[in-house]
């Protein structure tokens, strides 16, 4: 078995998806030193941490009610929606701001499938203004994978949607239809032209919009 890790980092100094949002910050609750001292432990110590942050980071997953107030959220979705056999879709090269094609879809079957679009973007992961200036998805696209039957859409850049359209064609037609949307992944080039099966189960977070995943793909042989 080969596994592929397809996840971004969560830490300081992340793109973000709007930079008034606050960056990811971690605390120190309970120290080793402090445990060693508070005479609960003897001969070991433990550590805790305090994370606080915004949901949409790093490599993260939508679930339908982000833009759906109807739709499931992320404590809702069952583990057969998150991990979902694959198919990888070549979109290189690509222009900053350039729209993909629906074409690149042309003769895929989509039917189940967690739909991944490999633009090569997330090599400017550290480049945040390069990184901000993505290819994107389009409605098209999104119409695409909804009448083909897939179940869901991952990008290996910021956002799905082209930001500078308000009415963000990609998120409500695939959140309305329950097709779940990842971003911000890395690493697709791998599975170009490979079985896989993805990996992006998020943390049962009640009530959340969306959540990071550790998002991986086991191959096949």
């Amino acid at each position: 078995m080969r596994l592929v890790d397809l996840s971004q980092s969560l830490g300081p100094n992340i793109p973000r998806f709007n930079n008034q949002v606050p960056l990811p910050r971690l605390d120190t609750y309970l120290s080793h030193a402090e445990a060693a001292a508070s005479g609960r432990y003897e001969n070991c110590s433990c550590e805790v941490h305090r994370v606080e942050f915004i949901t949409s980071m790093s490599t993260y997953l939508d679930s339908p009610y982000h833009f759906d107030p109807d739709g499931p959220r992320i404590h809702e979705l069952p583990l057969d929606a998150c991990v979902l056999p694959g198919v990888c879709v070549d979109c290189r090269p690509l222009e900053p701001r350039q729209p993909i094609p629906a074409s690149v879809l042309d003769g895929i079957d989509l039917d189940g499938k967690a739909v991944l679009f490999c633009t090569g973007w997330s090599a400017y992961w550290d480049d945040a203004p390069r990184y901000a200036a993505y290819p994107f998805l389009t409605g098209a696209i999104a119409a695409r994978l909804r009448d083909g039957g897939a179940r869901l859409c991952g990008v290996d850049y910021l956002a799905a949607d082209d930001q500078t359209d308000l009415t963000r064609p990609v998120h409500t037609t695939l959140l309305f239809n329950r097709i779940l949307i990842v971003e911000n992944l890395t690493n697709l080039a791998a599975l170009i032209g490979r079985d896989f099966v993805l990996h992006a189960a998020p943390v049962r977070m009640e009530g959340a919009a969306a959540f990071p995943v550790r998002a991986y793909a086991v191959l096949g042989d």
